[in-house]
């Protein structure tokens, strides 16, 4: 299957119908357009842990960007959505990056990116409950998701089939033909994992959520791609052969009047060859670990006077690090997630509580979150060294607000997270390292 020829079909169909009646006028005439302004800055300190905190060590970026996408009204079934989007790099740093050790650079080539993007277009034909979208699109799922962290976005050419004619359920079949990176091919950012990612064999993927079951949400999902090429998405880098990988997550509440519920998540991955050490295709670069890598995460959430509280457990096994969600966003999957630190490494155990309160403020939200991670040896070895997180710590805020009334669509976001780190680079030094990251979203959707 081939997005652009599905397209080219679909639109050809289009066309045809246009001849056949005037309303298609009206459906363009009747499109939706939407849009929004961004500014995104990212600061980071300078650390010596230049392994744990890459590529935001010493970072000081900021860009802005604006994005707009158009819809027409429905037709016969039928629906064009077209958008594009362009940002531009504030010049903030002092000095670009010249590697990716380069603890000495203020530049973060996913912030200050200078470049215009089509980042939508497809058609989509819905049915009863159900559609098809075909196309560049954004894709939102637990292990294929577009990433949303910085000024511009990535996209997909895909194909989605989306099904909502059982009861409570919804399902998703995903096919990707290319990874469409937020960088565009005219921008000075370089390396593995800013290029765009073409799929000769393609990527496959099965979705679904279930809440049939009253206060039990179930969602799972399947990918697969077998690619004869490596395949950057960073932190993990697969080699060739491709993967399979699987996770399920099962949250229940409980039917009592105190807010109880809890969470487990089971997600693994089979590689054909392994993962490498370092984002770079060739013999020369080693392999690290086994082929398989397993995660399990738990969560007790309830909620005091307001204060809603997520008390977390992840780990990993020690045979390979896990390759978390396609589309530069790792660790969505993780209930111990944080701003710089994450669970998808072999052997890593993390722990964190978490509690959210929004002060009886309309619009705002403020979170403050810990996380203690650990380590074995044997999985810091399976991870091909990529980072030593035995003895990290890190605790985040996470201060959102939406204005209201006249400027609303307005919204403003800082988050920000200080680490530490005991022996970052594996050696025999006993000093730990510090650091200090935030990142502030101002945005305006309309």
């Amino acid at each position: 299957m081939k997005w652009a020829k599905l397209s080219l079909v679909a639109m050809a169909a289009l066309s045809t119908m246009a001849y056949a009646s005037d309303s298609l006028e009206d459906a363009f005439k009747n499109g939706k357009v939407t849009g929004d302004l961004r500014f995104v800055y990212t600061g980071g300190s300078k650390s010596d842990a230049v392994k744990e905190t890459a590529p935001v060590n010493n970072v000081n970026v900021g860009s802005i960007a604006a994005e707009l996408r158009y819809v027409t009204d429905n037709f016969k079934g039928f629906n064009l959505g077209l958008g594009f989007q362009s940002a531009h790099d504030l010049g903030f740093q002092k000095r670009d990056a010249v590697g990716s050790t380069d603890v000495e650079s203020e530049d973060d080539a996913r912030n200050s990116v200078s470049t215009t993007l089509l980042s939508e277009a497809y058609i989509k034909y819905t049915i009863s409950k159900s559609d098809i979208m075909v196309g560049r699109q954004k894709i939102k799922t637990p292990l294929i998701m577009t990433s949303t962290a910085f000024a511009l976005e990535d996209s997909f050419d895909a194909a989605v089939i989306t099904v909502r004619e059982l009861p409570e359920t919804m399902i998703k079949l995903i096919y990707i033909q290319d990874w469409r990176m937020r960088y565009g091919n005219g921008s000075e950012a370089v390396g593995a994992t800013q290029q765009d990612e073409h799929f000769e064999k393609g990527m496959y993927s099965l979705f679904f959520t279930n809440k049939s079951i009253t206060g039990l949400n179930l969602d799972g999902q399947y990918l697969k791609t077998n690619e004869n090429k490596m395949l950057y998405d960073a932190p993990i880098f697969i080699g060739v052969g491709g993967y399979d990988e699987y996770y399920l997550q099962a949250e229940y509440k409980l039917p009592i009047n105190f807010p109880l519920s809890f969470a487990m998540t089971y997600a693994g991955a089979d590689y054909d060859k392994g993962v490498k050490t370092a984002p770079v295709a060739g013999s020369s670069v080693p392999y690290a670990g086994g082929d398989s890598a397993t995660l399990y995460g738990f969560k007790i959430a309830t909620e005091l006077s307001g204060v809603k509280f997520n008390l977390a457990y992840t780990t990993m096994d020690d045979e390979a690090n896990f390759p978390g969600t396609f589309g530069h966003v790792p660790d969505v999957i993780s209930y111990t997630d944080m701003l710089t630190n994450n669970s998808i490494f072999a052997g890593v155990d993390g722990y964190s509580i978490e509690a959210l309160y929004g002060f009886s403020i309309p619009g705002f939200n403020s979170g403050l979150k810990y996380a203690h991670y650990t380590q074995s040896a044997k999985g810091y070895i399976n991870s091909g060294k990529a980072m030593n997180l035995d003895g990290a710590d890190e605790i985040d805020v996470d201060l959102t607000y939406a204005f209201s009334g006249s400027l609303k669509g307005l919204s403003t976001r800082l988050w920000a997270g200080y680490g530490t780190y005991d022996h970052p680079t594996g050696g025999t030094s006993t000093k730990d390292d510090d650091f200090l990251y935030a990142r502030f979203y101002l945005s305006y959707k309309f």
